[in-house]
């Protein structure tokens, strides 16, 4: 027992440095003020399917930005798709905003957002394109914000903070929380503290002939990473990719608690196969699991004659923890958490064990009712194809 005390200790006393790490490099990334040069013409790419979540309220926000000249081009794969009866309503509320409703978009992979995409692209009027999921919310400013992020010397790609809002059931205040402390750590510390990107393709500005000119949306068709793939692309090309600082609302209201396990599942099978090793070492950003044995064993006897030195330490690293997941909800939220959130920070981060672990041995893909395999890089297989031909596409 004094050897997985220990254990606990050191490894929650690593993850409590991570987790300060992090959490400058958040208002590190947060804090920038890039200056305004010119405002191009924006074409957003909005690929949808299925209502989500306000997804009204969601495209309204695009509407109604103040920005010199923009369109948005609204798509689904499925011409029956119930998305597009949101779209029209759009259209018809926003008579004077250019809205281009599109359907049919033909499988060129495996990928169906990138399907999308590409009939969405082929169809805009600008070269700039700023690809948008549904579930994005925009504040005001939003597309200037970006456009001069773009603006800076050699900026080829630019992605968002993003910050999970809206929740009205306990699967969705998990995921925003979620979005809020280990996604927002893990993308703005990579950007800060690391030279490699990490895009969130919810919200990416590119030029579409510099996109064209790396190979296009072809480069992505079949992986299910398709924007942190992209970042690289342009990376190794020697553009800028900047990460605006511009927080930005994805909304989550209604999902389940089983909703929440199967998307981060899915997120987590996608980073396991883009960095294996850096996969291993996620559960270190989190130190309340670690820090929680740790009180349990030492409730259990495992070190009598410290434990009375002992406990208040463990004690104050999860105030610490918790202390600065409130700091970050505020900073990018704008409100305080309740004490409902900071329970559900405690039972997300046990859960995100369990989500670790099955994430780092299922091999397939489950995505809005659609079974892939997915290997190396995040590329997909179709599972038909995989189990007919398995070992040749493993070596693919």
């Amino acid at each position: 027992m004094q050897t997985l005390l220990a254990i606990s200790l050191v490894l929650g006393l690593v993850s409590l440095v991570l987790t300060f790490v992090t959490h400058v490099a958040v208002c590190r990334a947060s804090g920038r003020k890039p200056k305004a040069r010119a405002w191009p013409g924006i074409s957003v790419l909005k690929p949808l399917k299925g209502v989500d979540d306000g997804l009204y309220d969601n495209l309204a926000s695009f509407a109604r930005q103040d920005y010199p000249e923009f369109e948005l081009l609204l798509g689904c794969e499925d011409p029956a798709d119930p998305a597009l009866r949101v779209a029209w309503k759009l259209k018809r509320a926003f008579p004077k905003v250019r809205i281009r409703i599109l359907a049919g978009a033909a499988a060129h992979g495996q990928n169906p957002k990138v399907n999308n995409l590409r009939m969405l692209s082929a169809r805009a009027e600008h070269d700039c394109i700023l690809i948008s999921d549904a579930s994005i919310r925009a504040r005001p400013g939003y597309l200037r914000a970006m456009a001069s992020e773009l603006g800076e010397a050699k900026v080829g790609l630019v992605s968002s903070v993003l910050v999970g809002a809206g929740e009205r059931t306990l699967g969705a205040r998990l995921d925003n929380l979620h979005m809020n402390s280990f996604v927002v750590r893990a993308v703005c510390g990579a950007a800060v503290l690391t030279s490699r990107p990490c895009v969130v393709g919810k919200s990416m500005l590119m030029k579409r002939s510099e996109l064209e000119a790396l190979g296009g949306f072809a480069l992505v068709d079949d992986v299910l990473a398709e924007d942190y793939v992209l970042g690289e692309r342009y990376a190794a090309a020697g553009f800028g990719v900047a990460l605006s600082a511009y927080a930005l609302d994805s909304v989550s209201a209604r999902r389940t608690v089983r909703d929440f396990c199967a998307r981060h599942v899915r997120w987590s099978q996608m980073r396991r196969q883009l960095s294996p090793g850096i996969y291993l070492l996620e559960p270190l950003q989190s130190p309340l699991p670690f820090l929680l044995a740790a009180l349990v064993l030492l409730a259990g006897g495992a070190a009598p004659s410290l434990a009375e030195w002992l406990v208040p330490w463990v004690v104050a690293g999860l105030a610490l923890r918790l202390c600065s997941d409130g700091l970050l909800g505020r900073k990018l939220r704008g409100a305080r958490l309740s004490a409902r959130d900071y329970a559900a920070i405690v039972f997300k981060d046990l859960l995100c064990i369990g989500v670790w672990l099955v994430g780092a041995f299922k091999r397939t893909v489950d995505w809005r009712g659609t079974s892939m395999r997915i290997g190396p890089g995040s590329r997909l297989f179709p599972l038909e194809q995989h189990e007919a031909h398995g070992p040749a596409l493993e070596r693919a």
